[in-house]
This record gives C-alpha cells, structure tokens and sequence, in this order.
C-alpha cells in the first residue's frame, strides 16, 4: 500500500509541536489515526531517517530526527550496501559493491539474490547471510561478524529491516571490511583485555513515597544507589539528591505533570551513598489518582551511560558537520536548476573566492565549458532517476592538467522529494601520474627483459618459475610455456643441486637479500651449461619472501672452472 503524504504530515506535525516526543499513543489520541496506521508510518519515518526513537520504560517515545540522511552518501561509501525487497530480489546495489563483484547495475538490479553473483562471492558462507536477510525480512536486526575464507576478507555485517517509500518491506544489509582492523586486533587483545570493564546496565529500581518520605524500596533501588534498605525507608527523598534546587524542581515538574497527566517524568542526578552522581531517569504514578498523599509507585532506571552516549553522540554528529569545512575534497550542495546552495572552504580556495560570493551562483559556471556540459547532464540524470552519478574527467587549471573523480548524490527532503543533490570532487592527478608512471615502469622493464642475452625469471618463494624471458630459448633451447610452473631444480645439474638448495635455505634463514652462484642448467637437448645467477629476494613489509627475481648469465665452461675454485658443483659468492 502507498504512504499518503497526508498522514505523514499529520504525524510529522505532531512531532514538531511536540520536540521533546510522543508515545504512540499519543500520536493516535492527537491525530486521529488508528494505531495500525500510526505505526506502519512511524516505521516508514524512522527507516527513512526522519524520525528517531527511544525507549521510555516500557514505551517508545518518537521525535523528529535532526541527524544527517545517510542515505545520501552511500554511493561514495567505502562500505558494501544492498537493498532487497520481500521477495529477496536486488533493489540496490551501491558502487562499491558492483565494482568488488566486478559486473554492473543492470546485470543485478531486480534479479532473485540467489540467482545473482552474489552467491558466488559467499561461497560456502552465503547460506548463514541469506537466513540473516531472512531474519531480517522477518524484522530482527542483525549484526555480526562474517569471514569469507575464499576472498580473504572479514567483514562486519548489519542486516536493518526497512520500508520503501511505497510502503513494500525489505532489508537493507551493509558490509564494512574489518579484515585489517580484525588483525590490529588482535595484535591488541592481549593488553585489552587487561584494561576492558565489563559495564553493567542497572536493573530499574521500584519505591513507594508519600509527601515525598520513602516508603518501600526493592533490592534493584538499593543497588543503585549504594544505601540498605534500612538507610532508605522512612527517610525523605532528599537524601538521593546531589543538591536541595534539584530536589526542588523535580518535585516541582514531577508532580505538576502528574496533576495534569496522572503520571509524571524527569531525568535528573542522584547522589549515591559513596557520592558518586548518576544520572537517573524518574517515572512516578499516584496509587490513587484522587488522593496523592496515599502514595506514589516511582521506578528509577539509572541512564548515566546513555547520557555519556549521547553525549558522545552529539559530540560527533559536530564533528560530522565540520568536516565538510575540514575535508581535503570539494564539497557543494545544489538546487535542481544548479544553483550552488552550499560550498566547503577546500572548494572556495580551490575557486580562489570567498565562499559566499559562490553561493547562488550556476554550478556549471564553476567548471570549463566542456566540463560544465558534462556535469550538468549528469545533475539531470540524479533528479530523473533518483539514483547518484558518478564520474571522473581532467580540467587544465593554469598550466597544468588536474584530474577529479566527481559524485553527485540525491538529497531527499522530510518527505522524500529529491530538491538537492550533494556533490564531491575528489583530486585524483597525483594518483592518475603514478598510475600512468607504473605503466610505463612497467613497460620499459618488459622491454629489457624481453630483448636481454641472460636469462631472467620470477620464482615463487617454492621456486617455481612464474615469469621466464626469452632469452631461456636461445640459450637453453627451451619455449617460454616449457618452463613456466616447473621447479627451477629440475633444470639444476645433479651434482650442482646440493648447493642451490643450501643457498635457498642460508636466504631463509639469515634473511639475505642478495645471493650470486655458479652453476650448471640442462639444455633440451641434454648437455649442461654453466651460469652464474644472481637471485634477489623481494619481501613484504613483515619481512616474508614474496618471491625470488633471477638473472642467469651464461659463462664459457673454462670460466665456470675458473669460478668453482677447484670445487666440483655450485659456486656461492
């Protein structure tokens, strides 16, 4: 069924006169919606990221969202993302994604999961996602850890029910590769684990007061605040109060929302028996509405945690919205008539104009002629279709030539219409001249190897030759493809392999990077020649051989003699 605009105004309304939230069932009592109805839009909202919730004892209390959609930045997202509707068929695939799975939109969107390439890629572990989706499906959030042995990776999954704006139910399921940070993990979980506290949500505490003298603790309350029963009952609440203002103006807010409301709650400090301040969150309900010095029925939960959270929460949603002044990209809001709504500081010196004499201005008036074309249809495409644009180009700024890889992203509003788009341009010229330098690196080595006299190849740290140059068919009668994949001691004179293997293990062992020896090679024919090889080992940053680079030049068998020193076989140097 279609969401009506109308109810979600209603609701949004609501919200909006109400900052501080609703129950659901006073949104119900307040809009004339049934709660079926109430509920089903309040899922759409909070999926949509226009409403948040939290709990409130037993209830859900919903307030307007003033977070950042996350939405918007999901195609430039370094994480893997997809949407799947009920019927597990592929809704989206962000970029990320399609690149790892190496194939493209078209070729997945609207396909069953289990008929896509997706399975492939999972391998055996597809079987244990698929019953999360399930689960989600279903409305269990899931997030968990999932090794995929035959890619090398380990990624943190979150599996998120979710409804579409047309009301369907689906799931949304991000993946974050965690494989580097799993292993700096572990390389710290020794030390963690001496320094880690486990954190202990406190159970709600129960109490009775009258005239605001504690009547009756529970066991929870107790706890909580460090004091026996004994040292509470009959004492006046102002003992688990940090000061007499505070106490003062909880009694006073408390008990003027129970005079209007039948129940009251606050969120205030207490003071335990060691002095320790915690924040605690207070419901309280009269035994007798008619009678309020018959009694109040309080529960306590102990929220000092969450409000560090929030804090930290807070803390770094500013962070979020300074880093688009921070951030080393160009960063810009725009209208539908590409109109520059927002632009970062990077941009605004990249621009060399202030910030705000940009603002207003054509987008496209920013850019070459060329350029400018370009990106203005690509604006189009994001308001046509809904979904980002991504692309990249090359700009001459001055006298050079500067590359950007750009991304424009659709902004929805409060209801859903796109009326903005966020764009980023990232400088990519240092990375498209190193590119360009390997390539060439590349191809000069190439060409040395291939027009060489010696003999040079690439071994596997087990010595099998993974490159051979073809100089090994002049020189040793042999064809390129003969001898790719075989043991470089198959070709080794008998008497001579003692030695080669006695240098392979001295390289192993002593961590040499360079090693010379003498010694003979079968041609095809039979007959043996002499070389002196030169073998460099190439390792990674911890130290492990990756693999062996060998020139072998062919010396005259009164040399190779010579070079022996009067030793039968292998000649080390």
């Amino acid at each position: 069924m279609a969401l009506r605009r109308e109810i979600t105004t209603r609701i949004t309304d609501l919200l909006k006169k109400n900052p501080k939230g609703l129950s659901i069932t006073e949104i119900v009592k307040s809009g004339g919606i049934n709660r079926n109805t109430a509920g089903r839009y309040l899922d759409n909202l909070l999926v949509s990221g226009q409403v948040e919730m939290r709990q409130f004892g037993m209830a859900k209390i919903y307030s307007l969202s003033h977070r950042l959609p996350v939405s918007s930045v999901l195609s430039i997202s370094s994480e893997f993302v997809m949407h799947l509707d009920a019927s597990l068929r592929i809704v989206y695939l962000n970029q990320p994604f399609l690149d790892l799975l190496g194939i493209s939109e078209k070729e997945i969107t609207g396909k069953n999961i289990e008929y896509s390439a997706i399975p492939r890629f999972f391998d055996e572990t597809f079987p244990m996602v698929l019953s999360w989706i399930h689960d989600g499906l279903a409305g269990t959030e899931f997030k968990g850890e999932l090794e995929v042995p035959t890619q090398g990776r380990i990624s943190l999954c979150r599996v998120t029910p979710m409804v579409f704006n047309n009301g369907q139910k689906g799931v949304s399921v991000l993946f974050e590769d965690i494989t580097q940070k799993k292993r700096g993990e572990a390389k710290l979980r020794e030390s963690e684990a001496r320094l880690r506290s486990i954190i202990h949500v406190a159970p709600i505490g129960i109490g009775v007061v009258a005239d605001r003298i504690i009547l009756e603790v529970n066991d929870r309350l107790c706890r909580m605040t460090g004091y026996t029963e004994d040292e509470l009952v009959g004492h006046s609440a102002r003992k688990i109060y940090a000061t007499q203002k505070e106490y003062d103006r909880v009694g006073e807010v408390k008990y003027g929302q129970i005079r209007r409301t039948g129940t009251g709650s606050i969120e205030t400090q207490w003071v335990k028996k060691d002095g320790t301040i915690i924040d605690v969150l207070v419901s309280s309900t009269p035994l007798d509405p008619a009678n309020e010095s018959a009694g109040v029925t309080f529960t306590a939960l102990d929220i000092t945690e969450r409000q560090r959270a929030d804090a930290a929460l807070r803390e770094s949603e500013a962070r979020y919205r300074s880093l688009s002044e921070v951030s080393q990209d160009m960063i810009y809001v725009i209208d539908k008539d590409d109109r520059v709504l927002y632009i970062n500081r990077q941009a605004a010196d990249f621009l060399r104009k202030p910030a705000d004499a940009l603002v207003g201005r054509l987008r496209t008036s920013l850019f070459p002629t060329d350029i400018a074309i370009d990106q203005l249809k690509a604006l189009r495409q994001v308001f046509a279709t809904g979904e980002p644009v991504r692309s990249d180009g090359s700009m001459t700024v001055g006298d050079r030539v500067m590359w950007f890889d750009h991304a424009l992203v659709p902004l929805p509003d409060a209801e859903g219409r796109i009326t903005s788009a966020l764009g980023v341009s990232r400088d990519i010229t240092k990375r498209i001249a190193t590119e360009h330098e390997q390539r060439q690196n590349e191809r000069n080595n190439r060409f040395i190897a291939e027009h060489s006299v010696d003999i040079i190849n690439r071994m596997t740290p087990e010595c099998i030759f993974t490159y051979i140059s073809p100089s090994v068919t002049t020189l040793l009668g042999y064809t390129e493809q003969e001898v790719l994949g075989t043991y470089v001691l198959a070709m080794v004179h008998p008497d001579d392999r003692p030695g080669a293997v006695k240098n392979i293990a001295d390289i192993r062992s002593n961590g040499r990077d360079t090693i010379t020896s003498s010694f003979r090679f079968r041609h095809k024919d039979g007959h043996y020649l002499w070389f002196e090889s030169t073998t460099r080992v190439i390792r990674d940053a911890a130290g492990e051989i990756q693999e062996f680079l060998n020139i072998s030049r062919n010396i005259p068998g009164e040399a190779a003699s010579l070079r022996t020193t009067g030793k039968k076989g292998i000649r080390t140097g």
